[in-house]
């Protein structure tokens, strides 16, 4: 054992000794050194074509990973080199797409099999069941079991067709080709949530799985080095593979559940055309604040920025120029205000500011915001533009005892300013 270990090591070794400096005669002693390991590849196909053109196979596989590989990804050129072989061979097959031979008394008991399920169909109006078959044709449960089983096996289609009635499924091919499923070539994320999946298996269930789809070796190898029975390992990685299956579904519907409710969230703060929060947001946050100023006895104000004038630019310049100007507002806004203020939208065409531990001062705020706003819609406009805006302020509690109130006070406020035209600037 340990003189396979450093064996692999020196191959290693001499990967990185290539990379380097690429030399040819490297190359050749690389495909040497790691021509068992095309060899034992090519023998897990061993039947469905000549054993000499699957090695020559392997051999093209193992040149496309010395060219593709990447030192620096942290993986060991042995695995990465395994899953491109096995691609190639499994593309060469692919290609080649010869019909497997059947013996002819296993033809013939498909064939009673089939027509037996297919009367058995008519007469029950539905799928008929293993025993119901195996009754019929006065065989064992098993024995039909075993058929379907290899009906399934041996049953060739369209390497890139998908299965029928689903559109969005994997073609075969996709499932086939190794070199899409390296595990060097997977995400950080898609790593860490299979690591975890395989976490949650049996010691030996993970030891079969790993040896067999990572470390390519066959069921015969893997009993040898565990000292179980090559039907173990083939009973382990049915089952496996299946439990495999399961926890990463309910870990991707679970991550699916959480990605629409943070979307579904997100809708609801954010408006993702403007970036400020929604005016639902905006409701629910200023019932809260003035709850929360009430039962502290502090202050609380509100200023309402309305826009006038953009149906004007809608129409002129499209739906795009007004979100544009809308988040180019909101920016203004922002930076005008401080840090704990919180910018909402307010109806489709202005803002609403709320602004915490602030009650007299607010008329400070909004003369600044007054002050500085015609400036920045004569600079956003070129100071002929269309869009005109009105501000308006209340405060709690002196003006309004509630979330309605103050809204309504400062929209009252807001007429009795008027505009503020851009030309005015």
């Amino acid at each position: 054992m340990a003189d396979a270990r450093e064996l692999h090591q020196e191959a290693e070794e001499l990967v990185l000794r290539y990379f380097e400096n690429p030399q040819p005669d490297l190359k050749d002693l690389i495909m040497v050194r790691y021509g068992a390991m095309v060899e034992r590849i090519a023998r897990k196909f061993a039947g469905l074509e000549p054993l000499e053109d699957l090695i020559q196979v392997g051999y093209i596989g193992l040149l496309n990973a010395l060219s593709k590989f990447n030192p620096r990804a942290g993986v060991r050129f042995n695995t990465y080199a395994t899953y491109l072989v096995a691609g190639e061979i499994k593309h060469y097959l692919r290609d080649r797409s010869q019909t497997i031979r059947q013996p002819a008394w296993l033809q013939e008991l498909r064939h009673k099999v089939n027509r037996a399920a297919s009367v058995l169909q008519q007469d029950l109006g539905r799928q008929p069941t293993s025993r119901e078959i195996a009754d019929h044709l006065k065989l064992s449960v098993s024995s039909v079991d075993d058929v379907l089983a290899t009906q399934d096996l041996l049953k060739v289609a369209s390497l890139d067709s998908t299965p029928m009635n689903d559109e969005d499924a994997d073609s075969d091919v996709d499932r086939l080709d190794a070199a899409d499923f390296c595990a060097e070539q997977l995400t950080v994320e898609d790593r860490v949530v299979l690591e975890q999946a395989l976490q949650q298996l049996r010691d030996l269930e993970r030891e079969v799985l790993v040896r067999f789809h990572f470390e390519a070796k066959n069921q015969t190898e893997i009993a040898a080095e565990l000292g179980i029975s090559c039907n173990y390992v083939s009973h382990i990685l049915r089952q496996s593979l299946t439990k495999l299956r399961k926890i990463l579904s309910q870990e991707e519907a679970a991550e699916g559940l959480m990605r629409r409710q943070a979307q579904a969230l997100d809708q609801d703060v954010i408006d993702p055309a403007v970036g400020a929060y929604t005016h639902r947001y905006f409701k629910a946050r200023l019932e809260e604040e003035v709850h929360r100023a009430g039962s502290r006895g502090e202050e609380l104000s509100l200023i309402l920025v309305r826009f006038h004038g953009l149906e004007r630019l809608r129409a002129f310049f499209g739906q795009q120029s007004v979100l544009d100007f809308l988040a180019d507002a909101h920016e203004f806004l922002k930076a005008n205000v401080r840090r704990l203020d919180i910018v909402c939208r307010y109806g489709n065409d202005g803002f609403a500011i709320v602004l915490p531990f602030t009650g007299g001062h607010v008329s400070v705020v909004h003369q600044r915001i007054v002050g500085k706003i015609a400036g920045w819609m004569a600079s956003r406009n070129g100071g002929h533009g269309p869009v005109s805006v009105s501000l308006g302020f209340a405060s709690f509690p002196s003006e309004a005892r509630t979330s309605e109130g103050l809204v309504r006070s400062a929209a009252a406020d807001m007429e009795r300013i008027g505009t503020v035209p851009e030309k005015a600037a």
